[in-house]
């Protein structure tokens, strides 16, 4: 159940939106507000506090929803505070091979807040949500809920290993 505050934050933030007459939506890029500065090298800018979403198109929005309240377990946790871009990258993806692989469902990536980067803007952030929006392993994935890192970690639900007996 909504608190009076939630649920107006909730209105505003939809505003004119209609529902779908269905239960997928074709989502193809994270739902974040645009960035407050310009992003530099042709790459996105993500700022402190955004909120990551993404659903791969055909998926169930109730996918995101479950993963978004917690629904899922966290199997899984890859921290990437201290890395760099390329060293950041190529632990994102063998942790997601290796979860995949491992038969995980879903898994959690702490890239951090940003604090202790230049300017005090999440570097890492930006690059994840990139990073994972590529990747086929990942089905959807989210900011984590405030008490497992907020905007600073993403929740990922991952796609099931297909592999032949």
């Amino acid at each position: 159940m909504l608190t009076n505050d939630e649920d107006e934050e909730f209105q505003l933030a939809v505003g004119d939106v209609k529902p779908l007459p269905h239960n997928t939506a074709t989502v193809e890029r994270a739902r974040v507000t645009p960035p407050l500065v310009a992003p530099t090298s042709g790459e996105s800018a993500v700022e402190f506090g955004e909120e990551l979403r993404y659903l791969r198109p055909g998926i169930q929005t109730n996918i995101l929803q479950k993963l978004r309240r917690g629904k899922f377990p966290i199997e899984a946790t890859l921290d990437l505070h201290g890395l760099t871009a390329e060293q950041a990258n190529n632990q994102l993806q063998d942790f997601l091979q290796h979860s995949q692989a491992a038969g995980r469902s879903a898994v959690r990536i702490i890239h951090g807040k940003g604090y202790g980067s230049a300017g005090r803007q999440p570097v890492l952030k930006s690059k994840v949500n990139q990073w994972l929006q590529e990747a086929v392993a990942v089905l959807a994935f989210c900011s984590a809920r405030p008490e497992n890192g907020g905007t600073g970690a993403v929740d990922i639900l991952l796609r099931k290993n297909k592999r032949k007996p």
